[in-house]
């Protein structure tokens, strides 16, 4: 960390804070006029704090919540940001914003998203949430199980997230909400053709009928959120060494990206309550959004394949790298890719209960969500002229290789300096944003000027559930509940990719036959938009819209190969639970339950040369669970719960595209038709396998978790309490990549080689390298959190104040087959968040932050698939003051001021050189700042 940076947080700290207490003396002030209260009244952040205590405490399960207060007072782009201020919760920034959610050291896999207590349909190719989906106005409140019950509709190891729409009936009177908001990022127009404001509109409304008997509400939002930022990537990759000083090599990728996210949501639900017991509940949510975006930028090849063996000079060493690195004959490569997604999603359900008697309560609860999403990843090439990289080209058959041929007048001699926090600058002595010096071009002899990737996915989850509940209220038993879950998820993806080949106006830059791609054609409409803003990185660059080139004939698309994939789930959970509660001295609570889950899954493929395939399988699970809460004293709570949980493995993991490869040294094809036909030496016991097989697992089962909590709460007032609570998750089934014996009896007759199985049966057991369940794991962790307001601490003119903190510690282990250890994705030793908070008078102020240790992020790749990369420490600051009128002729109006992200902390990730860290990724976010005008009626 520079002592800048270090100058820059302590400075917007600070600025937070002198603004929260400016707020808080003029409150003060306003004191000391004649008016007195008796007592102040919990309204906004502090009601939300106490109906959150309010739910904790109540609950069989260990939860942490927020509620609409939180939600909506906060600076959130998405419900991860607010998500990721719950003890043992933390959020994975994805473009800026607050995307993937960690609960107690696991990532997004495994953990569930539920909405209304229902399984959602997930909008990346995997299971893991996308939080950033859902509109934070439309959720009334968020529940983190972190211990399941057996209702529970699904669950991972690491927990539960369930969303809440609004219910109108627990509502007594007509409520009308309208908001609007500004929003500014303050890295400005990185890209021209993006603006860096946006805007987000909202309105709800709530009623009853006036007997109470019939309750409805609708919410709907539409947003043009703005992400601005600056993106560096030094490759990790074979690092060199001059004079004991080392250098990126490789090829590094830096640029600018800027993106509107655009969505319109909505959420409406209808309650039907004609009796005291029946009643109906409907819910419907959709969301539509717009994802655009475009990276701007250049790729330096700093390799021997491309022709540059090493910096020409390197000076100084602060850290692990050269403090500057000089390379020769260069040849950058000007990208522009336009990326982005559209999506659909849409969720429906019903939910019937009518109390048939006394003692029992029967329910019925159906439900869908699907999901339609279309990704883009277009790339388009240009740089200074035809060929600018490193090739060999062979003319004709007979013809020798001509190695490194290279324009070198189109080269550079490019500077990088490279300070230790990853924020480099490149000094590149020519103008890449002249369009006079830009064409579109083939810059390496790839035999392509671009590619594009245009993903699909599709979503489809069916739920029905059917429950009784009776009641037995003898002994320590309060009730019975038994019920079936049926649950039947589809989901399909397809990577549907081209290659982009010169087509008109592309010309020839040399006659010379040998070299076939020197070619190059202008840039329709170069520099009528400008360049980048590439701010201190140094390298601006032109700026051209590349949609129409395939359209109008410039990009002839040829198809490529892509991956596609279909994983079908079949569901069926039985279960039993006994709801515990007896008042004696020591009141108990909570409950003990079983889950049986019985699952048939199946994984339609590719099998290369042999078309598609489908593979199917089915096991089952005993889950138990118990949860007990015990009143050791007034408002003081003890809680245990112990459980076994499951998390399905990636989707991605166990997709059917696979490979069958023969080995021609075990068995050999005597009579030349391509099958083969003797077996000459099957050994498995030393790899000597006649096939082997690669690609996906379809055969893959769950991860599986033995789980133990113990909690203490003591709760002082209805928005004041102290919880402390210790975990321990003992993890199986871990899915490793590995070397894997496998029968293979239907790949390899489906690939037209089954004669040979006929007189040799044994040979179909082949040699994989793939995922499979293996190793084990432990996470060993303890959380404490405080939540209080001072008014009884405090004299009366300073009411208001308040603080909300919590902290995580966690030990994890995963030990590798070959000893080696890895980290878990998602993992941080230690995280924290804390907001101090005011709020009296109609203002309302509060100061945000939260903290994450280093941990294993999940990066997205050019194929679609995840990668860890390791990501540094990350404390980030939020804050926001707003008035509230509650009388005079602007009653209802409300106005907020809200930072995000106030110290510009960047998101960035880092490798090993000779034990050091240096850092690989550094993407720079930017503040953003919304201005809220509200109105209640």
């Amino acid at each position: 960390m520079t002592s800048a940076n270090n100058f820059k947080r302590a400075y917007m700290a600070s600025a937070a804070a002198t603004a929260l207490t400016l707020a808080l003396s003029f409150s003060a002030t306003a004191q000391d006029a004649p008016i007195v209260e008796d007592e102040v009244v919990a309204t906004g952040i502090r009601q939300s704090i106490a109906d959150s205590l309010k739910l904790k405490r109540e609950s069989s399960s260990i939860v942490e919540a927020i509620t609409a207060e939180d939600i909506g007072k906060l600076p959130d782009v998405s419900i991860a940001d607010s998500l990721a201020r719950l003890p043992g919760v933390t959020a994975q920034r994805v473009r800026g914003r607050a995307q993937q959610i960690s609960i107690r050291g696991l990532g997004p896999d495994f953990s569930v998203a539920l909405l209304n207590g229902r399984e959602m349909v997930s909008a990346g190719n995997n299971r893991g949430i996308e939080f950033d989906v859902f509109p934070s106005e439309l959720i009334a409140q968020g529940v983190v199980y972190k211990t399941p019950d057996a209702r529970l509709a699904a669950t991972g190891i690491a927990g539960a997230v369930d969303l809440r729409t609004v219910r109108p009936l627990d509502r007594t009177e007509q409520s009308i909400n309208l908001s609007a908001k500004y929003i500014f990022n303050d890295n400005g127009n990185l890209n021209p053709d993006f603006s860096d404001q946006g805007y987000r509109l909202f309105g709800s409304y709530i009623d009853q009928n006036e007997d109470g008997t019939i309750g409805w509400s609708l919410g709907v939002t539409h947003q043009s959120n703005p992400t601005q930022y600056f993106s560096r990537e030094l490759k990790p990759q074979n690092p060199g060494s001059l004079n004991g000083i080392s250098y990126p090599q490789d090829n590094p990728r830096s640029g600018v990206v800027s993106r509107d996210f655009k969505r319109t949501s909505m959420a409406g639900t209808l309650q039907f309550e004609p009796t005291d017991a029946f009643q109906a509940t409907f819910d419907v949510a959709y969301s539509d959004f717009d994802d655009e975006g475009i990276f701007r930028g250049v790729e330096t090849p700093l390799a021997t394949w491309a022709g540059v063996s090493g910096p020409s000079a390197v000076t100084g060493q602060s850290g692990s790298y050269a403090d500057s690195a000089t390379y020769e004959n260069v040849g950058p490569i000007v990208r522009t890719d336009t990326e982005g997604n559209t999506a659909e999603i849409f969720a429906i359900g019903a939910n019937f209960s009518n109390q048939f008697s006394d003692r029992v309560k029967g329910t019925i609860d159906i439900s869908m969500s699907t999901l339609d999403k279309s990704d883009i990843d277009y790339e388009s090439y240009a740089g200074r002229g035809g060929q600018i990289l490193q090739t060999n080209v062979n003319p004709d058959p007979g013809g020798d290789f001509i190695p490194g041929f290279r324009d070198t007048s189109l080269l550079n001699t490019l500077t990088y300096d490279l300070p230790e926090d990853g924020e480099y600058s490149i000094n590149a002595g020519s103008d890449f944003a002249d369009p006079s010096q830009i064409f579109l071009t083939d810059p390496g002899g790839w035999g392509q000027v671009g590619f594009v990737k245009e993903p699909s996915i599709e979503d489809d989850l069916i739920q029905l559930r059917g429950e009784v509940e009776y009641g037995v209220d003898k002994g320590f038993i309060e009730g019975i509940v038994v019920g079936a879950l049926v649950t039947d998820r589809e989901k399909s993806f397809n990577s549907n990719e081209s290659f982009l080949r010169e087509g008109a106006g592309f010309v020839r830059t040399d006659d010379d036959p040998r070299f076939p791609r020197s070619i190059q054609a202008p840039i329709p409409g170069a520099g009528s938009a400008g360049s980048t803003n590439s701010g201190n990185l140094g390298l601006d660059v032109v700026v051209y819209d590349p949609a129409t080139l395939r359209d109008d004939g410039t990009y002839r698309v040829e198809a490529a190969n892509s991956v596609a994939w279909t994983v079908e789930e079949d569901i069926i959970t039985g279960y039993a639970m006994a709801n515990i509660s007896h008042d004696g001295a020591v009141p108990i609570r909570g409950n003990i339950g079983v889950q049986y889950v019985d699952t048939r899954q199946s994984s339609t493929g590719t099998l290369a040369g042999a078309g598609e395939q489908t593979i199917t399988d089915s096991y089952s699970d005993w889950l138990p669970s118990a949860n007990l809460s015990f009143e050791v004293s007034e408002d003081t709570f003890i809680r245990a719960a112990a459980a076994r949980t499951l998390t399905r493995p990636r989707l991605d993991q166990m997709a059917a595209n696979q490979s069958v490869n023969v080995n021609s040294q075990v068995c050999r094809d005597t009579n030349a038709d391509g099958v083969p036909d003797v077996v000459t030496g099957f050994n498995p016991a030393m790899n000597d396998f006649c096939f082997n097989l690669s690609g996906g697992n379809p055969l893959l089962r769950p991860y599986s978790s033995t789980q133990f909590d113990l909690a203490f709460e003591k709760y002082f007032a209805e928005d004041s309490a102290i919880a402390i609570a210790v975990f321990h998750k003992d993890i199986s089934d871990y899915v490793v990549n590995r070397n894997i014996q496998v029968d293979i009896s239907q790949q390899i007759r489906q690939a037209g080689f089954g004669s040979i199985l006929n007189g040799s049966p044994e040979i179909a057991i082949a040699g994989q390298s793939t995922d499979e369940n293996f190793e084990t794991a432990k996470i060993t962790g303890i959380e404490a959190t405080v939540r209080q307001s001072f008014d009884r601490f405090l004299p009366e003119n300073l009411a208001g104040f308040g603080i909300d903190a919590s902290i995580t510690y966690a030990d994890s282990s995963l030990t590798l087959e070959d000893g080696s250890d890895r980290n878990i994705p998602g993992y941080s030793k230690t995280t924290w968040s804390a907001s101090g908070y005011y709020e009296n008078h109609g203002f309302q102020a509060r100061l945000n932050s939260r903290y994450r240790s280093k941990f294993l992020s999940e990066i997205q790749q050019f194929d679609g698939a995840l990668i860890g990369q390791d990501a540094t420490s990350e404390l980030i600051f939020d804050a926001q003051i707003g008035y509230a009128w509650d009388d005079g002729p602007l009653e209802g109006f409300g106005v907020n001021l809200e930072a995000y992200n106030l110290t510009d902390e960047p998101f960035r990730t880092s490798f090993d050189i000779d034990g050091e860290r240096v850092i690989s990724r550094h993407e720079l976010y930017g503040r953003t700042f919304n201005v809220t005008v509200s109105k209640k009626f």
